[in-house]
């Protein structure tokens, strides 16, 4: 046994529990089949399994069991100044008394936590020493308070912990019949605490419903940092052999992480597992393993090898623990909520490879609180979506009334002009275009709604009602009307009507101009674009797939609609694609160099092209190649369309954020101040994309130990920053190490002021 290390245990353990559950004659024709398919583990088995039979022979713990010493704690005996009440718990590390302090400093009910007599040794008193020094690092709401901590006269080590009287999570769930946005907004506090540790550089590694509680008031309390890992000692491997040779593995099997099982590295990536594990069974009553028995063989099995079931899928086909009325629905209601973005925020939580989970707990924060705020997710299962809306900066544009006008007024006019070459329709077409314009608009008359203001949404709106009863004997007109305002509709984020207009206009252009027209393959184009927007990722693929070979057969390979259609497959491929998307890199270099050799290789679109292929390169983790492409972009931008441009500000972003993430610093932190320069030009000083990029200035200057100057970038930005950025600049990995600074803090509070709808 003086050979053992702790990752054959690990291994073993799970079998060896298995073939001490069965009988001698059914132990033989197992090790028999073990030995069969596990050679190099079959001979320690047998070792183990005689040396269990030995002690059997010799009655090993049998007797009766050692009464408690004299120096055993009693109900009464006082601990420094606290006094024994009652017992509250044992674990295998450790016993737990709930004790008052009776001093007369103060009033006050704690719980006092003790080394188990049973398992004092070296390997538990260093555990148990660890649990102290990690919780006196750490001060959150949510995070049990050390209070005191010493020695009794006998020389035992003791904690003296807040007192947390309160349930289980996921019973207090169930018994106040929580639903499951209540579910989630009380995970938020479970969140908050994990971060605070991770923030002190501590991964908790036992996360579970045990060691969550909520009081009466609905607040929470994580507990137990007992075995949890210091991040800075992960150079120091001998230590966490000896905890896990002397004290068995510091985990709670059910809600181990695979590399816990497997004894790989734990870091934070483990705890975000087990959160996963945590937010599954109050989502869906049950564990993503099921709620039966298994045996440890099985259970290291699904830990290390088998995907859980999705959460809306588990409601519905497995026997819950907690029935869905516990959640406030009905079956089909709770699977309803959990489709979508609960699946995939739960699926990725809960990936095998660490590298594959949420990068931090921040992260997973984010998509939650997305997901209660009905917004976009950045997680897609499999994707590189999420990693692309890294170099892709979102932009809140409020579309007015005037905006709205504008684009439609554009419409008409190109319309006209094209009726202009059917001089004998040109009356009867421009009577309708009177008349149709006239009755859209009187949804802002004076008459009709007096001092009522008038959307964008409304004019739109009506437009799209009016087109069939006032175009519907122009085919052709009707057509192309409801192409304009199916791109108006898309323009302004509303896709599922922006759809239903598109459907209508390919049928239409149909009818007069055939299945392969130049305006049913546009329709198409745009209504493939629309259908990727809703979410159906795999619909838009095989659409866009039909669309370019038609384009390619009727249009020709090398003409502009056949290429922008191929850009867009090539967009939607690494939208969908599991792991690199090589295919889409492919296609738009094919995009490339026909825009190069056809339109120029100064040509807006082919720097647009540019621009999108050094993204995909940098998702790729080809940040070289990336960097030479998108320096090779930027200089055609200059050259060809000058720097107050939107395309050249575009192309210079790009090129600071690839530059700050390959670690070139200098680098990045010029380019940003160059584009700094640029944007107030172009844009003005006090406009969001200028406060956007002092932002991320500010997190090159804090890598390059520039604190001061960041944080005074920050001060002037704060109240321009998108509502985006300034809402989750508290959570950005990028500014971790302000946290604490009461400049910061302070700016945190006006940020989120600032990015919050009520300021606005």
């Amino acid at each position: 046994m003086s050979s053992f290390r702790s990752k054959q245990w690990q291994v073993i353990s799970p079998y060896l529990d298995h073939a001490l559950s069965l009988s001698e004659q059914e132990r033989v024709r197992w090790l028999l089949d073990f030995r069969s398919q596990h050679a190099d583990l079959a001979d320690l088995i047998e070792e183990l399994l005689e040396e269990q039979r030995a002690l059997s022979r010799e009655h090993f713990l049998e007797g009766q069991p050692p009464q408690p010493s004299d120096e055993d704690i009693f109900i009464g005996e006082t601990v420094g100044p606290y006094r024994l009440i009652a017992s509250i718990g044992e674990g295998g590390m450790g016993k737990v008394w709930r004790a008052e302090r009776i001093d007369g400093r103060f009033e006050r009910q704690v719980a006092i936590k003790f080394l188990h007599v049973a398992v004092m040794s070296r390997g538990a008193a260093e555990r148990f020493k660890r649990e102290g020094q990690i919780l006196g690092q750490l001060r959150h709401p949510h995070i049990a308070e050390l209070i005191d901590a010493g020695l009794t006269p006998k020389g035992e080590p003791y904690l003296v912990l807040e007192y947390v009287q309160g349930e289980q999570i996921d019973r207090y769930c169930d018994d106040h019949g929580l639903g499951v946005d209540a579910r989630i907004q009380l995970f938020l506090h479970v969140l908050a605490a994990v971060a605070e540790a991770h923030a002190n550089l501590v991964v908790h590694r036992d996360i579970k419903p045990a060691n969550v509680l909520v009081n009466s008031n609905g607040d929470v309390k994580l507990l137990d940092f007992g075995i949890a890992k210091l991040l800075a000692d992960d150079t120091h491997p001998a230590s966490a052999t000896v905890l896990t040779l002397e004290a068995g593995s510091a985990m709670t099997p059910l809600f181990a992480a695979p590399e816990q099982v497997t004894g790989g590295p734990i870091t934070t990536a483990t705890d975000i597992y087990a959160l996963g594990v945590l937010l599954y069974l109050l989502l869906t009553g049950q564990h993503p393993i099921g709620s039966g028995p298994c045996s440890p063989a099985y259970l290291v099995k699904s830990i290390t090898g088998i995907d859980a079931p999705l959460a809306s899928q588990a409601v519905v086909s497995a026997k819950s623990s907690a029935p869905p009325e516990k959640r406030s629905a009905t079956p089909e209601k709770l699977r309803r909520q959990l489709r979508g973005d609960l699946d995939t925020i739960l699926a990725k939580a809960l990936k095998k490879r660490p590298a594959e989970r949420y990068a931090s707990v921040a992260a997973l924060e984010d998509d939650l609180r997305r997901y209660l705020g009905h917004e976009p997710i950045s997680a897609r299962p499999d994707t590189v979506t999420y990693r692309l809306l890294k170099y892709v900066r979102r932009h809140t544009v409020g579309v007015g009334v005037a905006a709205a006008l504008a684009l439609l007024l554009v419409a008409f006019s190109i319309i006209q002009a094209i009726e202009l070459r059917r001089i004998t329709r040109e009356r009867d077409r421009a009577d309708r275009i009177a008349e149709f314009m006239t009755g859209i608009f009187k949804v802002s008359d004076p008459n009709e709604g007096a001092g009522q203001a008038v959307t964008a949404r409304q004019i739109l709106d009506k437009a799209a009602e009016d087109i069939d009863s006032n175009l519907s004997q122009d085919a052709e007109l009707r057509a192309q009307m409801l192409h304009v305002m199916g791109r108006a509709y898309l323009n302004i984020g509303l896709f599922s009507r922006a759809e239903s207009l598109f459907e209508s206009g390919v049928q239409a252009s149909k009818s007069f101009g055939g299945e392969n027209s130049p305006e049913t393959l546009k329709t198409k184009h745009d209504l493939a674009w629309a259908v990727f927007q809703e979410g159906r990722v795999d619909e838009a693929e095989k659409m866009e797939r039909r669309l370019l070979e038609i384009q390619r057969r009727v249009l020709g390979p090398e003409d502009p609609d056949t290429l922008a259609t191929g850009e867009e497959l090539a967009f939607t491929v690494c939208q969908k694609g599991k792991g690199p998307c090589s295919e889409g890199i492919d296609l738009t270099r094919h995009v490339l160099d026909s825009q190069t050799r056809h339109l120029g290789p100064d040509a807006f679109s082919t720097l647009g092209t540019m621009d999108n292929l050094a993204i995909m390169l940098a998702i790729e983790g080809r940040l070289d190649q990336a960097i030479a492409l998108q320096e090779d972009s930027l200089e055609r931008h200059l050259r060809a369309l000058g720097a107050r441009n939107i395309g050249t500000i575009g192309a210079m972003l790009n090129l600071g954020e690839f530059q700050r993430d390959a670690g070139r610093d200098d680098e990045a932190m010029r380019t940003f101040q160059k584009l700094l320069v640029t944007e107030t030009l172009y844009y003005g000083p006090e406009q969001g994309e200028s406060a956007a990029t002092k932002y991320d200035l500010a997190s090159v200057l804090l890598r390059k130990k520039q604190k001061d100057q960041a944080i005074s970038l920050l001060s002037g930005a704060i109240n321009h920053l998108p509502p985006r950025i300034a809402l989750g600049m508290s959570s950005d990995p990028l500014f971790v190490s302000l946290h604490g600074d009461p400049r910061f803090e302070a700016l945190v509070v006006e940020a989120k002021k600032a990015g919050s709808p009520v300021s606005k």
